[in-house]
């Protein structure tokens, strides 16, 4: 009889140390699972990373493009100024249109030549009448009426 519970005891731990290792596998192939989809999104991600780094790197070379050519306008246009006679004027209003266009930083055109004088009045003329017609006294007006 001690043998029959002996022979128990060693099958009943022996089904406890399988049922044990069967948890332990299905955890294991858990954590398996769990590090392979880790290591699929952190791919993705990082390629996404990648894409978004890509496309901020074309945008800014296209930036740096338009400063380096606007820095060479402005070089050579020192370098016009430097290469002049000594002494002399030229009144702007004497040369021709060159037909060179240079940009402000935000976007502006500026013309240079006899056009850059003609455009300045134009524009000086338009501001001085909407002052005439909208200036503190119609706006005092206009405060009056509401």
């Amino acid at each position: 009889m001690i043998w029959v519970a002996v022979i128990l005891g060693m099958l009943l731990a022996a089904s406890v140390l399988v049922a044990l290792g069967v948890i332990a596998l299905k955890c294991l192939q858990s954590a398996q699972k769990s590090a392979d989809s880790y290591t699929h999104s952190h791919a993705q991600t990082l390629a996404s990373l990648e894409r978004v780094h890509d496309r901020q790197a074309k945008q800014l070379d296209s930036v740096l493009d338009r400063f380096m050519a606007l820095d060479f306008s402005l070089f050579k246009a020192y370098q016009s100024g430097e290469d002049a006679e000594p002494g002399g004027f030229s009144d702007p209003e004497d040369e021709e249109l060159t037909g060179t266009v240079s940009y402000t930083p935000s976007g502006g055109v500026i013309i240079h030549g006899a056009d850059a004088a003609q455009a300045l009045r134009a524009r000086l003329e338009e501001a001085e009448l909407i002052n005439e017609d909208f200036g503190e006294d119609f706006w005092a007006k206009e405060d009056a009426r509401t």
